[in-house]
Order: structure tokens, then C-alpha cells, then sequence
């Protein structure tokens, strides 16, 4: 029996590895979910799924507003943000007319996630509090591999920002604004020197301004800046989507 019980196990084991190795973002696309929550890595228990499938049906009922949690193993090298507005899209997410659809995604064995977030929701959720969510509530739990209550909490404080009852703490907003000016101060020395450099005498300029380490730099720098924003049984049922639209808002991170 024990024999049994093990050799099940192992090929249990084994079939959900296979399908996780041989999932296919691209076919996610053409789907048209019956749920609100996805799991496509087994990660959530059939209770928890249900938990929190009953939770953001009960708030689209009464708001109307749908927030969407999907869990994927890969992207298979596709970025995160550009990946979840087209999925976002192609579902629909949200209301045709309000647009007030959310998007949870993901990317487990990349250890990366992203919040869409639809044109009608974009005032009462944006950038940098969908950013505060994933670094302060979600990210924790995710290291601590509690992915169901990073989930949970998460929803819950992006259904309290919706409801106008959650924003990013004030000292939290003025470190990303910190640093955004810092951004901003670099681009400006890289300009001066470049300006400068090109003045110097002969040699065709400096090191900075000979397509050396110009383009390398900036593209760092510009690289590094993704993810801020701007480039996310009650009731009776999910009822589908109903054609949201989706423009660029959201916030990405890793864990």
C-alpha cells in the first residue's frame, strides 16, 4: 500500500511539473475564464480559491467593479506589465462603459507580479499605491511563500482603495518621489557631460559622448525606472467579463 501511495505521489508529482513546464501564456489569451480566480500552478488550495473567488464576486456585485487574480508558472520571457494589459484586454476585464476592471497576475517560478489597472479605476487606484500593495502587503507574504494570504490581503487593500478607504502612506510617497528626482538629476549630469565632453579638445570627444557608455547608461537607468506605474458564497456568481479597456496604468515587482 505504501509501495501504491508513493508511486502516486511521485507521478502526481510529475504531471503537474509537465504541465507547468508546457504552459503556453499565449494560449491564455484566447481563453474566456468562468472565474474570477485563475490558478494555473495548483498553488491554491480548492478552499482558498473558493475563499477568494467568493470575496471579488461580492464586491463586483455590489460595485460592479471586477478585480481579476491569475496565477501562472511562466511568461516565458515576455515582459510582465506588457503581458498583463494584453491578457487584461483580450478578457476584457471590467465593465465596456466604466472600464473598471483590475488585474492581479502571477508569474510564480519568475517569482514576478503586476497590477493592471482599467481606465475607469485608475483615480481611485493608481500607480504608486498599486506599487505600495505588492512592496508592502504582498511582497512579504510571497517570500515567506504564503501566497494565498499575500493574495487575500492584497485584494483586500485594492478593494479598499477602489472604495476611496486606502492610499500609499505620505512618507512612502515622497521616497518615490525622492527618487524620481534623483532619476531626473542623473539624466541631467549625463546630459552636462555629454555636452561638455563633446567641447574637449580633439580625440572626437569624451569617453561619455563616443557612444560608449552613453547608451548603456541611460538604458540602465531607464530600465531601472520600470515598474513605477504609468509605463492592476456571497453574491450570485461570477457573470463574466464585460469588455473593459485597459491603457498602460498598474505597478510591477518580484520577490
Amino acid at each position: 500500500m505504501k509501495k501504491l501511495l508513493y508511486i502516486f505521489t511521485l507521478l502526481l508529482i510529475n504531471i503537474v511539473a509537465f504541465s507547468q513546464e508546457s504552459f503556453d501564456p499565449e494560449s491564455l489569451l484566447k481563453q474566456k475564464p468562468t472565474q474570477l480566480v485563475n490558478d494555473f500552478t495548483g498553488t491554491l488550495t480548492p478552499d482558498q480559491r473558493q475563499a477568494l473567488e467568493n470575496k471579488l464576486v461580492a464586491f463586483d456585485d455590489s460595485t460592479s467593479t471586477q478585480i481579476a487574480v491569475v496565477i501562472i508558472p511562466s511568461l516565458n520571457g515576455r515582459d510582465i506589465a506588457d503581458y498583463n494589459i494584453e491578457l487584461s484586454r483580450a478578457w476584457g476585464v471590467g465593465g465596456k462603459e466604466s472600464n473598471n476592471g483590475i488585474v492581479l497576475l502571477i508569474a510564480k517560478n519568475d517569482r514576478k507580479l503586476n497590477i493592471a489597472t482599467g481606465y475607469g479605476v485608475e483615480g481611485a487606484l493608481p500607480d504608486i499605491t498599486s506599487k505600495h500593495i505588492i512592496d508592502d502587503i504582498i511582497r512579504p507574504n510571497f517570500k515567506g511563500d504564503d501566497y494565498y494570504r499575500g493574495i487575500n490581503e492584497g485584494t483586500s487593500a485594492i478593494i479598499q482603495a477602489v472604495k476611496g478607504e486606502y492610499k500609499a502612506p505620505e512618507n512612502y510617497r515622497k521616497k518615490k518621489k525622492s527618487g524620481t528626482r534623483m532619476f531626473i538629476l542623473l539624466i541631467m549630469v549625463v546630459i552636462f557631460l555629454v555636452v561638455s565632453g563633446g567641447k574637449g579638445k580633439g580625440g572626437g570627444g569624451s569617453f561619455m559622448s563616443r557612444g560608449g557608455a552613453m547608451p548603456f547608461i541611460l538604458g540602465s537607468m531607464l530600465g531601472s525606472s520600470r515598474g513605477f506605474g504609468g509605463s492592476d458564497t456571497a453574491g450570485g456568481g461570477f457573470g463574466g467579463f464585460g469588455g473593459g479597456s485597459f491603457g498602460g496604468g498598474g505597478a510591477s515587482g518580484s520577490w
